[in-house]
Order: structure tokens, then sequence, then C-alpha cells
């Protein structure tokens, strides 16, 4: 089952893009990783203790990543896939997204408390960044492909719709 996201939340679902849009947006993707080396600024976040990427500054430090690709998105011509689509681990990987990937099987259960209504009543960031964090290394860890290595799991490019997904995520609670 799909999770639903806020009505007001402008993110598309990488599965409301048409096969020749989602080709468009993994070429898009492969480009950005050759050029920009995301896979570097990423291991050097990870190795940077004083950012937490992976702990208390998880949601935050990832809204930036996610943005330089945004921003790259727009100045090269990508600028239909801003903000960029999610893809949300209960729907199969688009195939044109799929690089030696599977789906996270099983299912990793998604948090009760980060759904639409509850997620309400989340008091903090904190609150929400430490529900999202076991969710999303569950899915790393279960998906193949480069995914489950943080060293190299931005040159998958599922990488990058999956954590627009937990950015909906987290936009949904800002709004509330």
């Amino acid at each position: 089952m799909a999770h639903k996201l806020h009505p007001s939340q402008h993110r598309k679902s990488v599965n409301d893009l048409t096969n020749v849009q989602r080709q468009r947006l993994r070429q898009l993707i492969d480009t950005y990783i050759a050029t920009q080396n995301p896979v570097g600024e990423h291991l050097a976040a990870a190795n940077n203790m004083s950012l937490h990427i992976h702990g208390h500054g998880f949601l935050a430090w990832h809204t930036v990543f996610i943005a330089k690709l945004e921003q790259w998105l727009v100045l090269n011509g990508g600028g239909e896939f801003v903000p960029l689509p999610h893809w949300d681990p209960d729907t199969p990987i688009p195939a044109e997204l799929n690089r030696g990937n599977h789906n996270p099987n099983p299912p990793i259960p998604f948090p009760n408390e980060a759904r639409p209504g509850p997620i309400a009543g989340l008091p903090s960031y904190e609150a929400l960044n430490n529900l999202i964090i076991p969710y999303h290394n569950g899915v790393h860890n279960n998906m193949g492909g480069q995914m489950p290595f943080p060293q190299s799991s931005p040159s998958d490019p599922i990488f990058y719709p999956f954590h627009a997904f937990l950015l909906a995520i987290y936009e949904h609670w800002r709004s509330h």
C-alpha cells in the first residue's frame, strides 16, 4: 500500500511519470552522478562526524543534498523534475530507475507515527528523524544494487527518488 502524502505535497511520484519521462530523469541523474561527484560528497559528509548525516542531521542534511540535484536539474534542462519526484518503497522500482536493485523484500514497515494524521502529533524534528532513520536504513539494506553500501549508494539512480520520498514526509511534518 502506497503511503499517502499531504494533499498540498508538490512532489510527484515517479510512478506518475511516463516511461519517456522516467528515461529522461534517469539520463539526467546518471549525468549528475558522472559530472558532479555526489558519491564523493556523500562519503565526505558521512566521514565528517560533525554533520551526523546518518544521525541527528539526517533529514536536514539530505534536504540540502537533494536540493543540489534539483538546482543542477534546473540549470541543465531538467526543471520539469523539480521538485524531484519521489519513490515510495511500497511500490515497485520503475524499470527506468532500476540499476540491479530489487524491491525491499519483505517490505520494510513504515512507521505509523509518520503517516498523515499521526505525523501532526510528532513534537519535534528529532522525533520524526528518529522514526525515519531505521526505516531508511531498512530500505537501503534490502534493495540490492549499490543501495546497501553507504560509500557508493548515491551512485544508484533510485537513491534520489527514495530520499525525495523521505523529504516529502519531512515537508509534510513541517507543514503541520
